[in-house]
């Protein structure tokens, strides 16, 4: 095998209690690279179609790529993958932290779970084996307990732990898989898979080191970047002083952050918003940073409160989508409230971004009569009520009355509501969206509508191509010059481009914010100097291309029609907000579209994939895959 793998999956069966450790196909590491690349392959050949997420055919994986747990520069990703619960389609989910490393030395590259168990179980994966473990008084507690009890019965704190809450326990749609004390592979409803299997979590510990084809290379590599980073201006310096929550002003001020459900924009908008969007004052509430395993850059913080109406304790510090999600979506200008709101999504395993939309949707519903007090348990929702928001918050949780309506996300909520609740129910193909307003970046909007995994802000690329000229990766190829923003002509060539090579760094097993984001990542030399390859710029673009194109292939499988994905008219300007810094602006998304589609080889009305560009990519014969 290729180095950066350790050649091995394992399938576990929670109905038949086995666990069959499996090489995989060296062919497949270089088509496929590894995390979701490797799920998708997987899931096509081993999951029937139409199957259940929530169903025993259902599979859930926990996968890695080549670059996890070796000395690449934010090299600590995993993701979880299978079917999407909330959506009906392709579901994945990326988080930091230390798990993927754990699970690359314990001896794994993926861990795929079917089945459902009779009792709760826990799978602790060791030294290339795996073992099942009774986990019924663990069903019940919260994530953040779990991981601790979980450590504690290991009897080695080097363990990590992937599990979930009660949210996920109790099948909420909106939940993810927490790991690492509140990081969320949050994206998908993942969570509610493992909460279906009676799976409360996958320990991982072991001493495998990754093989690495020339070390001295990827050393050197490493080196580099994280010498240059430390000069750098812009976003390397946001990450390293205050993390994501140092861009929420900027992007509340330009119109990128929507407020009050979608309804509105800027900082006017949105009276106290400083108390939000000022990262010093989010930073005032941490004890220590830390870095996810392999990072240079250390964005990550441990926040404490311990006073005032909500003393969390120790909680991470919110990302920018979390204080989005809680602060300008809902109007909610309470710090302190935010972090006691996303204490407990990290608790119960919901995704901060679609509880967010969640809470502004029912205050949305309540303010034009859809729901009554009787109708919310008498909670009376307000916009900025930062006490009904966790009044509501916790009743999601517990699926306790009018959370039980809630907490299959917005759309399941208004079908469910009816009587207009759908104007109010902000979502892509049933999934919420990231906190990005495309009326801003248009190009948000053309990731939101085409990948496979609707709605997720950080498949968009494409729209940095919307803010000036720059440079996705060093490479010519992935610079671009200056596009005019609503210019609805030549950004598909690129935006194409960008998403494929996404493709190739998410399943190779890095972070997002470098490798897209700064420019000098050099990915491709990493990649290389990992497995001993000699990929170039064009095949990495073609295998992103693959992958991208086999998601695709999952959803069609599944009886996802790409052309009925759309976004809500409010993403679109229908009508035009009248004040603000997008005031006026509409936007026709579907030239941006058809060019994306175009450019990929996909059909550009329907968004399925042309027969020539599945022989081009040498899938084929996956298209009909069962």
């Amino acid at each position: 095998m290729s180095g950066g793998y350790t050649g091995r999956i394992a399938w576990v069966d929670l109905t038949r209690r086995t666990a069959v450790i499996e090489p995989w196909p060296e062919s497949w590491a270089r088509s496929f690279i590894g995390g979701y690349g490797l799920g998708v392959r997987a899931l096509l050949e081993r999951q029937p179609a139409g199957a259940d997420p929530l169903g025993p055919e259902a599979v859930i994986g926990f996968t890695t790529g080549p670059l996890t747990g070796t000395q690449a520069p934010t090299g600590g990703r995993y993701m979880a993958c299978g079917k999407s619960p909330l959506t009906g389609g392709w579901g994945d989910a990326n988080a930091g932290g230390r798990f993927g490393a754990g699970l690359k030395a314990a001896g794994f590259d993926a861990l795929f779970v079917a089945g459902v168990s009779d009792r709760p179980v826990w799978l602790e994966a060791e030294g290339g084996r795996i073992v099942f473990r009774e986990a019924h008084d663990l069903w019940g507690c919260d994530a953040i307990e779990t991981e601790s009890e979980i450590r504690r019965r290991t009897g080695d704190p080097r363990t990590r732990v992937a599990c979930i809450g009660p949210a996920s326990e109790r099948l909420s749609r909106i939940s993810g898989i927490v790991n690492d004390g509140g990081r969320i592979a949050a994206r998908s409803g993942l969570g509610a898979v493992m909460g279906a299997k009676k799976l409360k979590a996958v320990a991982v510990r072991g001493e495998q080191r990754v093989p690495v084809a020339r070390p001295e290379v990827l050393a050197e590599l490493a080196r580099c970047f994280a010498r240059e980073i430390r000069g750098m201006a812009g976003m390397p310096q946001a990450l390293l002083r205050h993390g994501t929550c140092g861009f929420t002003g900027s992007l509340l001020a330009g119109g990128a952050t929507p407020v009050k459900n979608w309804r509105l924009s800027g900082e006017r908008s949105f009276p106290g918003a400083e108390r939000i969007t000022d990262p010093e004052a989010v930073i005032r509430y941490q004890k220590r940073k830390y870095a996810c395993s392999g990072c240079p850059i250390g964005c990550g913080g441990i926040c404490e409160v311990t006073s005032g109406p909500y003393p969390v304790g120790e909680v991470h510090k919110p990302e920018y989508e979390t204080l989005a999600a809680f602060g300008p979506l809902c109007l909610c200008n309470d710090l302190e409230a935010v972090f006691k709101l996303q204490d407990l999504c990290n608790r119960s395993g919901l995704d901060t971004i679609s509880a967010g939309h969640v809470l502004a949707f029912a205050i949305e519903c309540g303010e034009r009569g859809i729901l009554s007090a009787a109708d919310t348990d008498g909670i009376r929702l307000a916009w900025g009520d930062a006490a009904a928001m966790i009044a509501l918050l916790e009743r999601i949780i517990r699926r306790e009355g009018i959370g039980d309506l809630l907490a299959d996300g917005v759309q399941a909520a208004a079908e469910r509501i009816g009587r207009g609740a759908e104007e109010c129910a902000v979502h892509v193909g049933g999934q919420e969206p990231g906190l990005h307003n495309p009326l801003f970046l248009p190009g948000r909007g053309t990731g939101f509508v085409c990948d496979p995994t609707p709605g997720r802000h950080t498949a968009a690329p494409m729209a940095r191509l919307d803010g000036g000229a720059g440079a996705f990766a060093p490479y010519p190829e992935l610079r671009f010059g200056a596009f005019e923003r609503y210019a609805a002509q030549g950004k598909g060539p690129m935006s194409a481009r960008a998403s494929c090579y996404l493709q190739v760094g998410n399943c190779a097993g890095v972070c997002i914010m470098p490798f897209m984001f700064f420019g000098n990542y050099p990915l491709i030399e990493l990649l290389n100097a990992v497995t001993g390859w000699a990929v170039d710029v064009a095949e990495a673009i073609e295998t992103g291309a693959r992958i991208q194109t086999l998601r695709l292939l999952f959803n069609l499988r599944e009886g996802i029609d790409p052309a009925a994905v759309r976004l809500p008219d409010r993403l679109l300007g229908r009508p035009p907000q009248t004040e603000g810094p997008l005031a006026g602006v509409s936007i026709d998304l579907d030239p941006l579209v058809r060019d994306f589609r175009r450019e990929m080889g996909w059909d550009p009305e329907t968004g399925r994939p042309l027969a020539a560009t599945l022989a081009r990519l040498k899938i084929a014969g996956l298209a009909e895959t069962r």
